[in-house]
């Protein structure tokens, strides 16, 4: 019973406590990071050397869980006594569910753009295994550090605070989640560069209405999670930040408007099947 209290207890860290956080878990990403790349090069897997940074930032999250908020991440992620996994697995299967009908859809109407890669069945499956291991890892922290630690943040206890507050919020984590990814591959090679960093401020704004509307973070956690694996292991493109070994390889543009109406289609889907709540002020 005392375990199950605590459990049920809001976020109480204070905003300092928090915004202490997001620093560690980024200085250990930014200064340890490229260790753990240089460490892990030997082994020859582009994928595992991309990801490799993510571990110094698991490291700093799981040292500002027990040093600053001092509270279990159950609380960081939800206002709810539990995880909510009907919430998780509604999330990521409706996003997975639209990414393959996009994906249907090109290859039916554009199948110039899609190869169906030769590689061994084996280092498939070996990549596979490190892709379960290591992609949730990686968009977990990744929601931590740029969506849900900023939200306490700035909504303090509750997630669900009025419309205003959470309109602001969403504005900040959408700003938040388009800086870092200004260095990816994709900015660079983007057939627009401001829809891909559209889609990014798009993916932060979207996500974290839809979050801070259901008062939990689950859906983020899957939808981040579903659109990365879907990338790794059923159809990536050239170039991207995330090289691996999937079923198609496609060479699609990309930093177009159909990725826009990808997006907004999947969350919208996303929102459709999961239960709708008021905001409480």
């Amino acid at each position: 019973m005392e375990k199950e209290r605590k459990i049920q207890e809001p976020y109480a860290a204070s905003p300092l406590a928090s915004s202490l956080s997001v620093v560690l878990a980024l200085t250990l990403w930014l200064s340890l990071g490229p260790t753990f790349t240089i460490l892990l090069q030997p082994f020859h897997l582009p994928y595992l050397t991309a990801n490799a940074p993510f571990l110094a930032m698991a490291l700093g999250i799981v040292l500002a869980r027990y040093a600053l908020v001092k509270q279990p991440f159950i609380v960081w992620v939800t206002d709810e006594h539990a995880f909510n996994f009907s919430r998780f697995t509604r999330s990521f299967l409706a996003y997975t569910g639209m990414a393959t009908v996009f994906l249907l859809y090109g290859l039916t109407t554009q199948p110039y753009y899609y190869t169906k890669t030769a590689d061994p069945l084996l280092s498939k499956v070996f990549l596979f295994v490190l892709i379960l291991m290591f992609t949730p890892l990686q968009t977990t922290c990744e929601e931590i550090t740029f969506r849900i630690l900023p939200s306490r943040v700035l909504l303090r206890t509750r997630l669900q605070r009025g419309l205003l507050p959470t309109v602001l919020t969403s504005l900040f984590i959408a700003f938040l989640f388009t800086v870092p990814h200004l260095s990816n591959h994709e900015v660079q090679q983007a057939h627009s560069r401001f829809l891909v960093l559209a889609y990014y401020a798009l993916f932060g704004l979207s996500v974290t209405l839809l979050c801070l509307e259901q008062g939990g973070f689950e859906p983020a956690l899957a939808i981040h999670a579903a659109n990365n694996l879907f990338v790794a292991v059923v159809c990536n493109y050239q170039g991207s930040s995330l090289p691996s070994l999937p079923i198609w390889q496609t060479t699609r543009p990309v930093g177009t408007v159909f990725d826009l109406v990808q997006l907004m289609c999947s969350i919208a889907l996303v929102s459709l099947v999961l239960p709708h709540r008021t905001h409480k002020n």
